[in-house]
């Protein structure tokens, strides 16, 4: 599975699920937690995601504007 793929699912996982953990991630997509890291570092450089410890959630659910 491509990156953009993956992110594709992530971000769709987390706005229907609220949040994603790494660990969950990585077992399903068979990939390490730093391959999921780096995927939510990019989600949230697009500034559609927030990372948390363990994971990351929708920004739509941080209940404030983003910049």
């Amino acid at each position: 599975m491509y990156a953009e793929e993956r992110q594709r699912l992530i971000l769709e996982r987390a706005r229907r699920e609220g949040r994603v953990d790494v660990a969950k991630l990585a077992a399903e997509y068979d990939v390490t937690y730093e391959t999921i890291r780096r995927d939510l570092t990019a989600l949230e450089r697009h500034g559609i995601l927030r990372r948390v410890h363990g994971g990351a959630i929708p920004v739509e659910r941080l209940g404030f504007e983003r910049p």
